[in-house]
């Protein structure tokens, strides 16, 4: 095409054949399973039928040349979302095993096939209960493998006893007592509340171990027990009890409010085993753990009774099944976030690495870090342990706060005013809480009140902390009323508040952005005060500061650019005032705030370019001409085109255009799917962001990407696609180049935010990466690797020297012989490097004394060695070694 035009059409698959059609029926009907209803089967067929006659230009799933079992993800959405709509649900599970991919990739598939079929219709309520429901129990399975091993070493039954089987019948009968129990107590809802499902499973922890047999309480827990449990009696005496939660970090109000909904599963567990109510009392079920002869007969008993009580209580997901589809595999354990087609070639060579053993794969794609990497020294709290933190902290920093009315040292700021605010300030509260409450699903609704109180209590914490910090900025109190004055501030504040209570409890139906519906909030105004929320709180927990910060992510990336935000006027005042003579008098506070936010915005943008650049494997003076373009759109010429749209949307637009033209003959083209393949693997992808983008006017559907590549991108940002290419090019011509160092000093990333090593260098094969493993003893071949940390400064020094001395004379086997050739021969010291001072200005081709052996002496030991000489790097820009 030419430059900078629009898309003419992209190389699309072919139609399938009539073979190949048949192979992927057989493939579908496969997926669906045995038991799938005939009508999900049919229409299901039809849908993926009109799914592959679309010829999609956005995903490479459309190409039915393809193997039919690399369909999986789409079938399995297919005959999920067919399903969902004839009122016949196929199991998720079946779809998910026979499919052979992770609930993860499913969800994420069933997302985009919807979008597919069914364009600008809302995702399906059921999936968002399904995405709940499947995250509370695969919490509740992943604590419950836990405590088991450390509360039931030999199982149920004595030590004596104990082998594999009565282990394994041990551990499935108490989890299918768990799953019995969220049944009878959350019913339909399923229990998507983290923290509910949570006590719920400490409650049955304590039924099961206050029936086990004397010869099987051997665990470390019965150190702290000890004689006080008698033999099946529940609940435990109070001391054990207390014990017991304190152990497992359980609040002890949430537990007494189960107690009742215990009995009533006690009694059902006794009629499905056919036990008698004895003395332990009425949540008591003796004769539950007996012997190892009954473990199996009682496990297959209470599993019947649990899977006639997922049909009645329609639960969206069989849980038993969670044991095994939890270790099927992600196509984020490659790097990717969402169901993907044909990998990269550096994909797929990292894949193939991984399984033939070789860990020393130094591919710009590798995969991401282990563990034991310096980006993942700071490990994040599990969802439960996080919540639990949270909860903690929440009854600790409002412990002596009022409720109702201001505390002293609040009142004291009040009489600052003119009228006291109090009277105002709890009216607006009021009002807010009702709000919530009136917007708090059925199962929430109990709970509202005590939430509320928490926020309000909150709420003047934190207000008295505004207050103080500004007025230890300004050394004055004037400020008081008008600051108190302003209702947005206030109605923003209490939504942080309810914030930090809503996810410190997991209140799916009213957290973000629930809540700022709501509370009636714009999205910026909620960004303002979410960054001084969590500075003038030092003791918030990491999980809440990690959600803050998601939040913030959302709002930067496109909920503050809605076409209704309030952000487009400040910004179009905020424009006119920098053109205005008169600007240069001072900046206001509102000035100071536009210019934070849309410095958070380039920041975000310039991790975002990094990281997809680099998936991509785009030439680093391609990287600078798309920063300067992000640039042009953020910072005011085109930001118009941020308006009721996303940022990814405007990067991956950017990146096709500046690839197309920069195009060479020599290169590959860079296609819009080649760009979508490496944004789904991002984690935060989502199929909405290129599936459905808003076209001219609110009026007009949304299209997909290329569309609005097409009629919106392209008309508007032609002349500045042609302006920084020409501006490069010269930039290129001239000796002193600024263009790509500016681009690149401003869209580096800080310090362990990379998990592919990063190439620094454009025109030699130089890599920084993250070392997997403590670099062992080196060889001589390997002395130039330095790993930061492990390696002596020294060998930092010889490679700077080499990069910076290094002569050019167009020839690339000619530089990779000579990075060679300063590598010190077997068994010759490690010459000293000297200062960067002391190296000569002018380049020569002379060796020093420290660069080692002379070409001709490199060239033999490589043949004697057997070396062969280094290939051309334009064939391995491509190459699937990287």
């Amino acid at each position: 095409g030419g430059r900078g035009g629009a898309i003419k059409g992209e190389n699309l698959p072919p139609v399938c054949l009539a073979r190949e059609m048949s192979d992927l029926q057989q493939e579908f009907v496969r997926v669906c399973g045995e038991g799938a209803s005939p009508r999900v089967v049919e229409e299901g067929w039809a849908a993926v039928r009109g799914l592959l006659e679309q010829r999609d230009k956005l995903a490479n799933l459309a190409s039915c040349a393809q193997a039919p079992a690399s369909f999986g993800a789409q079938f399995a959405a297919v005959a999920y979302l067919t399903g969902l709509r004839l009122g016949e649900p196929t199991p998720v599970e079946r779809l998910v095993r026979n499919a052979g991919i992770s609930v993860k990739d499913f969800f994420g598939s069933v997302e985009e096939q919807h979008l597919r079929l069914h364009p600008g219709e809302p995702i399906p309520e059921a999936l968002r209960r399904l995405k709940e429901h499947y995250m509370a129990a695969t919490v509740a399975w992943k604590k419950y493998d836990q405590l088991f091993a450390t509360l039931f070493p030999s199982g149920f039954v004595g030590a004596a006893t104990a082998d594999q089987t009565t282990s394994d019948d041990s551990k499935q009968l108490g989890w299918c007592a768990f799953l019995v129990a969220k049944c009878l107590v959350f019913g339909a809802s399923g229990g998507g509340n983290v923290l509910d499902v949570y006590h719920l499973l400490v409650c049955v922890i304590e039924l099961l171990l206050s029936h086990l047999p004397l010869d099987a309480r051997g665990g470390a827990i019965w150190q702290s027990l000890g004689a006080l449990v008698p033999k099946e009696h529940y609940p435990m005496p109070a001391p054990a009890r207390a014990a017991l939660h304190a152990e497992l970090k359980a609040d002890p109000d949430r537990i007494y409010k189960l107690d009742s909904a215990v009995a009533k599963v006690s009694a059902d567990l006794r009629a499905t085993l056919g036990l008698q109510q004895a003395a332990g009392g009425p949540s008591s079920a003796p004769g539950l753990l007996r012997d190892a002869a009954s473990l199996r007969k009682a496990r297959e008993a209470v599993d019947a009774r649990y899977a006639k009580l997922v049909v009645e209580t329609k639960q969206p997901l069989d849980d038993r099944a969670l044991s095994s589809i939890a270790s099927l595999p992600s196509a984020s354990a490659a790097g990717g976030a969402m169901p993907r087609g044909v990998t990269s070639p550096c994909r797929s060579s990292s894949a193939a690495c991984a399984r033939s053993g070789n860990a020393v794969l130094m591919t710009p794609l590798r995969d991401p870090n282990p563990p034991s990497s310096p980006a993942h020294s700071h490990l994040m709290a599990t969802p439960m342990s996080g919540q639990l933190e949270c909860v903690g902290w929440l009854r600790a920093a409002v412990r002596g706060v009022p409720a109702e009315e201001a505390s002293e040292a609040l009142a004291g700021y009040f009489a600052h005013c003119s009228a006291s605010p109090a009277e105002a300030i709890e009216q607006r509260l009021d009002g807010l809480c009702d709000k919530l409450r009136a917007a708090a699903g059925e199962y929430e609704a109990e709970e509202i009140d005590e939430q509320c109180v928490l926020g309000r209590r909150l709420y003047h914490k934190m207000l008295l902390a505004f207050l103080e910090s500004e007025e230890r900025r300004l050394q004055h109190g004037h400020f008081v009323e008008t600051l108190l004055s302003q209702g947005i501030f206030h109605s923003s504040l209490f939504a942080c508040c309810m914030e930090c209570v809503f996810a410190s409890y997991c209140m799916q139906s009213s957290v973000f952005p629930q809540i700022m519906h709501t509370l009636d909030l714009s999205p910026f105004d909620l960004y303002k005060v979410i960054d001084p929320f969590v500075k003038h709180e030092p003791s918030l927990p990491q999980y809440l500061r990690v959600h803050f910060r998601e939040v913030e992510v959302k709002i930067l990336e496109h909920m503050a650019w809605a076409l209704e935000s309030p952000l487009h006027a400040q910004l179009r005042e905020y424009d006119a005032l920098l053109a205005s003579p008169e600007a240069a008098g001072g900046e206001s506070r509102a000035a100071t705030a536009l210019e934070q936010f849309l410095k958070k915005v380039k920041y975000l943008a310039a991790s975002r370019v990094n990281d997809l650049c680099l998936r991509l494997l785009l030439r680093k003076e391609l990287v600078a001409q798309i920063w300067e373009c992000i640039k042009v759109v953020v910072e005011g010429p085109a930001r118009h085109l941020m308006r009721g749209r996303h940022l990814d949307q405007i990067i991956m637009c950017t990146i096709y255009g500046v690839c197309k033209v920069n195009k060479r003959q020599e290169e590959a083209p860079k296609t819009f799917r080649d760009i979508i393949e490496q944004y789904k693997r991002q984690d935060k992808a989502a199929a909405k962001v290129f599936r459905e983008v808003r076209m001219g006017d609110a009026g007009e559907p949304p299209q997909d990407i290329i569309a609005f590549y097409n009629k919106i991108f392209i008309p508007a940002m032609k002349d500045h696609l042609l302006r920084i290419l020409d501006a490069s090019r010269k930039q290129q011509r001239s000796p002193c180049s600024t263009l790509q160092s500016t681009a690149e000093s401003e869209i580096r990333p800080p310090s362990g935010v990379l998990a592919s090593p990063q190439r620094v260098l454009g025109d030699r094969d130089v890599f920084v990466s993250h070392p997997r493993t403590p670099v062992a003893a080196m060889t001589p071949r390997t002395r130039t690797l330095y790993a930061f940390g492990d390696s002596p400064s020294g060998g930092l020094l010889r490679i700077n020297h080499q990069l910076a001395s290094q002569p050019r004379d167009g020839s690339d086997a000619a530089n990779a012989l000579r990075a060679l050739s300063t590598t010190p021969s077997h068994g010759a010291a490690s010459a000293a490097m000297p200062a960067p001072a002391a190296v000569p200005a002018p380049v020569e081709r002379k060796r020093s004394h420290e660069g080692g052996m002379s070409k001709k002496q490199l060239q033999r030991r490589l043949a004697d060695d057997g070396a062969a000489i280094p290939v051309d790097r334009s064939s391995s820009h491509g190459s699937s070694s990287g």
